[in-house]
């Protein structure tokens, strides 16, 4: 997937560099941590526990139960009731009895690869009993596993083919209702399909390309003769033939991740209910590298994160962290390329570039009392690419099913009004639910409602509940007058965005505004800084459990029932809902851990952790289409590497662009590539406090 659009995979590649391995939620720096909410502060503990009793009697399906319970991340806790979770289990152990091998398949090759009930955050849907009745028949006369994948593969490809979509992640059932996904999402299909009649599988990536922008997540199967890789979304026949294999060489990392923590030697990283795989050297040469940090009179740094990035989408993106041990040193595998190696030095960097191209092995040093100033340019160079005979080909049958699908609602939808019908084209097989919605009687809703389903994204509409929107605009437009009699006013456009839309970062869709209601329902009418007493010493209260890889954002409505984040920026979308419920203008500022708020005059800043307002602009210009992340990219020294800021809020100007800002030091890059690598450009500039800061930049770098 050489995606130009801001993956979705993003967040789990940010979080996986975090944790260790390769998309924000920070862990402990330690190998492994736990859960930690008890019982008491679980509304959903008692289901937990019904499920656990099920099995009592059965002592491997308690074994089952117990793996499952003890890696379950938080939205599965707030959420899975003891059914959903016994038909996963129930039917788990159904395919391990009834297929011809299932039982060949070891102990804790099943529990890891087999049982879970999810492949990475997406929301949960009940799906296993569904994906058995489907495929147990068609895959029990395979020959081999390898011929059961592929008839597993041929199902998913006439279900739901590859396209581009937004950053969230689609749950089994959506994704069939869509009838496509990005290559997570068609994973995410594969991974329950396969799981369902048996076959271990698991997800794997690159986490970011070094030749273009992007990245790419694909399938892993366990078979009798060891781990091969397959293209979920395509017909396939044979295993280890893919696109992407040309593109080994140029493979920085593969991570794989698991739910749960096996006992492989492979696994060089664990967290809360998760492990991370290092696999690079199963399809490119991997070189080991040996990283040693030193301070002052050569004294060892331990417990000193290192990062190791290329130059991807905007950015120089960390492929993997590897953190000093005792004697301050620093192992990890990599693959060929040009690497910015990096760590905290005295409010700078201590970085170096690392070349592993015709490296066996290879040592570098960082001096972590000695920040050094970044150059102007780095150059990034790679492989090219391997040869390759194999070639992507789709059956004129599938094409001829896809494109049936595809126009399978046109004729309803033409007589709409052209923004309307170019979103509804998005919403698969609910579409029927919304041309309902919209042949309903006038209401106290109607004015509003096309210009709610014109800003949904294609994931709202697939996983929204059309009947549940009358109702939640009635809550938005109340709201509104209330506070408009408190002396908080503002226009439609401000209302439209960021009180009435239900979308508020990249939490699944949820009617949050209702479910906040009994909470906030008192203090709608009251002026604006007494909304904000109300709320904000229960928010910024809330504890942040440790991270994990797995599941969902929390919804709203799940961070208020639980009492606890699983990151910041749960806490950033319960509070900007709060607002919005209460007729608040608030947008979510993830990049600067907080939540910006409308007062009738000026946004305002509310962090939810220590941070300064983004009181500041910055104004890009050089271009009349600049694209952020594509064109250039912004980033800031944080936590020993250059984060890049990928949810600011750019807005189009005549001359560019231009975003609100905190305060601070930062970096502009600027890309020029070329065959075999990139030139990057680092500019440095500041922001001032309630100042705009301009940057110009190359028109070269959009060639």
């Amino acid at each position: 997937m050489n995606t130009l659009q801001l993956p979705t995979l993003v967040k789990l590649l940010v979080l996986l560099v975090i944790l260790g391995g390769c998309a924000g939620r920070q862990p402990a720096p330690g190998l492994s941590t736990s859960f930690s909410i008890p019982d008491a502060a679980n509304p959903n503990a008692d289901e937990l526990k019904a499920f656990e009793n099920m099995y009592l009697e059965d002592p491997e399906k308690s074994l089952a139960a117990r793996f499952l319970l003890d890696n379950l991340p938080p939205a599965d806790r707030l959420s899975m009731d003891a059914r959903a979770l016994s038909e996963n289990l129930d039917y788990a152990f159904l395919a391990r009895d009834a297929m011809p091998w299932g039982k060949t398949v070891p102990w804790d090759t099943f529990l890891h690869y087999v049982l879970p009930h999810r492949a990475s955050q997406e929301p949960f849907q009940p799906h296993r009993a569904m994906l058995f009745a489907e495929l147990a028949p068609l895959c029990a006369t395979a020959g081999s596993m390898e011929e059961a994948l592929a008839r597993v593969g041929k199902w998913c490809a006439q279900k739901a083919q590859y396209r581009p979509t937004s950053r969230r992640d689609l749950g089994v059932m959506s994704i069939l209702d869509a009838g496509y996904g990005r290559c997570e999402e068609t994973n995410i299909l594969f991974l329950a399909a396969a799981r369902a009649v048996g076959l271990p599988v698991r997800q794997a990536m690159v986490p970011w390309w070094q030749h273009t922008d992007g990245n790419h997540a694909w399938v892993e199967a366990w078979t009798r003769d060891g781990w091969k890789f397959l293209e979920s979304g395509t017909e396939f026949s044979t295993l280890n033939q893919t696109w992407f294999a040309a593109e080994a060489p140029r493979m920085a990392k593969v991570v794989a991740y698991v739910f749960g923590q096996p006992q492989d030697p492979a696994v060089y990283r664990m967290g809360t209910g998760f492990a991370l795989v290092d696999n690079t050297s199963a399809y490119t040469r991997g070189t080991p590298v040996q990283v040693s940090v030193r301070l002052a009179d050569d004294q060892p740094d331990a417990g000193r994160d290192v990062f190791f990035c290329v130059y991807s989408l905007g950015g120089l993106r960390p492929v993997t962290k590897a953190v000093t041990n005792d004697d301050g040193m620093a192992r990890v595998v990599l693959g060929p390329g040009i690497f910015f190696v990096s760590c905290v030095a005295d409010g700078g960097l201590a970085w170096t570039l690392l070349d592993t191209r015709d490296m066996d092995e290879t040592r570098v040093r960082l001096q972590a009392d000695a920040p050094r100033a970044l150059p102007e340019s780095i150059r990034f160079s790679h492989p090219g690419p391997a040869e390759s005979a194999f070639n992507i080909s789709t059956s004129t049958r599938l094409k001829r099913l896809r494109k049936e699908r595809e126009q399978r609602w046109e004729p309803f939808l033409r007589d709409l009004p052209a923004p309307l019908r170019e979103r509804l084209a998005l919403a698969g097989e609910s579409t029927p639910h919304w041309l309902r919605l919209l042949d309903q009687p006038a209401g106290p809703s109607t004015p509003w409602l096309v210009p709610v389903l014109t800003g949904l994204d294609d994931k709202d509409l697939l996983q929204a509940e059309p009947g549940s929107l009358p109702r939640d605009i009635e809550l938005a437009t109340f709201a509104r007058e209330a506070s408009a009699k408190a002396s908080l006013s503002y226009d439609d456009e401000i209302f439209t965005r960021f009180v009435l839309s239900p979308r508020l970062h990249l939490e699944p869709w949820s009617p949050w505004r209702a479910q906040l209601l009994p909470w906030l329902e008192k203090y709608i009418g009251l002026p604006l800084e007494k909304k904000m007493q109300a709320i904000r010493s229960r928010i910024d209260g809330l504890p942040i459990l440790p991270a994990t890889l797995f599941g969902p954002p929390l919804t709203p409505g799940q961070t208020l029932a639980g009492g606890f984040c699983s990151s910041t920026s749960d806490k950033a979308v319960l509070a900007a809902a709060a607002l919005r419920t209460m007729g608040v203008p608030a947008r979510c500022a993830v990049d600067f851990k907080g939540v910006e708020y409308f007062d009738g005059v000026n946004w305002q800043f509310w962090e939810m952790q220590a941070a300064v307002p983004a009181r500041g602009a910055l104004h890009v210009t050089g271009g009349k289409d600049l694209r952020p992340l594509q064109d250039f990219g912004v980033a800031g020294i944080d936590e020993g590497f250059l984060r890049t800021l990928d949810d600011l809020p750019w807005e189009k100007t005549r001359d560019g662009l231009t975003c609100a800002m905190q305060p601070g030091d930062y970096i502009l890059l600027e890309p020029r590539r070329e065959d075999s690598g990139v030139t990057v450009r680092l500019t440095p500039f500041s922001v001032t406090d309630n100042e705009t800061t301009v940057v110009q930049i190359e028109a070269a770098s959009q060639e």
